[in-house]
């Protein structure tokens, strides 16, 4: 059974998609687990242009070719029968990915067909939520991990996301801005495991769920003052330890990872010292990801 996480944070440009894209190639080069990527991310596809970048020229402008999660969503929207056949690109040996699909800015319950009947609406709102997770059963020993990457916003999607993970992380900046969202987030948790709860309690039906689990913020583009993080960044660190569970390893800002994103590959492949040492952060964070998220 795979292990699923999602990569979720209320804010962009904290780091989010750097952070599930080099976990993912972490996760495959140095633990040698199957892993499989979803692009949520409708704004953006920043991981799918990593690996495709033909994929997301024009990214916006015209419709994915490939069966994406969308179509999913289009199905129940519809009233047809819900799917599980959706289209996987081969990365690399041992990783895959559903790609990016920027129709996904249109998911929302308010789409599903309603009646007069109330448990006929909640049978609809359970199965829109549970719409990725679905798909993802007949996948489930096929990979060791799934990692899926979301749009930075609280949406109907963001709730698919949460259902289907068994675990979420959310990659943040150590200032106040950034970090303020965490909280956010794990409301947004709590929320889907409440109604959840609340929907199954009233159809009375037991569907196998189990609570998502907050598994820590992942400190990003951190800056550092002789080998420790600054004191401003501590003191954010610091405060986010109090709020729910961070991770211990954190990555660095800097030119590795910049290189990387512009050669379209990891900081694993990109020479210096900089690089270098973002690879090594990335590579202990891989290591506390699988005690964290087993």
């Amino acid at each position: 059974m795979a292990t699923v996480v999602g990569f979720i944070s209320e804010k962009g440009g904290v780091g989010k998609t750097t952070a599930c894209y080099h976990l993912a190639l972490g996760l495959v080069r140095f633990k040698h687990k199957r892993v499989l990527v979803i692009d949520a991310d409708y704004q953006r596809g920043g991981i799918t242009g990593r690996f495709f970048p033909n994929l997301i020229e024009g990214f916006g402008e015209r419709p994915a070719a490939e069966i994406t999660l969308f179509h999913k969503f289009q199905q129940l929207y519809s009233a047809t029968p819900l799917t599980t056949d959706i289209s996987i690109l081969a990365c690399q040996p041992g990783l895959d990915l559903i790609p990016a699909d920027y129709r996904l800015s249109t998911v929302s319950t308010d789409k599903l067909p309603s009646s007069n009947n109330i448990r006929s609406n909640n049978v609809a709102l359970l199965q829109h939520v549970k719409t990725i997770s679905t798909v993802l059963d007949p996948l489930q020993d096929l990979y060791d991990y799934v990692l899926i990457d979301s749009h930075p916003e609280v949406s109907d999607t963001l709730r698919a996301i949460i259902y289907a993970s068994d675990y979420c992380v959310s990659p943040v900046k150590l200032d106040r801005q950034s970090s303020i969202g965490v909280a956010t987030i794990i409301g947004e948790i709590a929320n889907v495991n409440s109604d959840i709860d609340m929907l199954r309690s009233s159809l009375r039906t037991e569907d196998g769920y189990v609570d998502t689990i907050f598994a820590g913020a992942m400190g990003m583009m951190a800056r550092e003052y002789d080998s420790s993080l600054k004191q401003t960044e501590q003191s954010e660190y610091n405060r986010l330890s109090i709020a729910g569970p961070v991770f211990e390893n954190y990555v660095t800002e800097g030119d590795g990872l910049r290189q990387a994103a512009a050669a379209r590959v990891p900081v694993y492949d990109i020479g210096g010292a900089n690089a270098a040492k973002q690879s090594m952060q990335f590579q202990n964070l891989t290591t506390e990801f699988v005690q964290v998220c087993p």
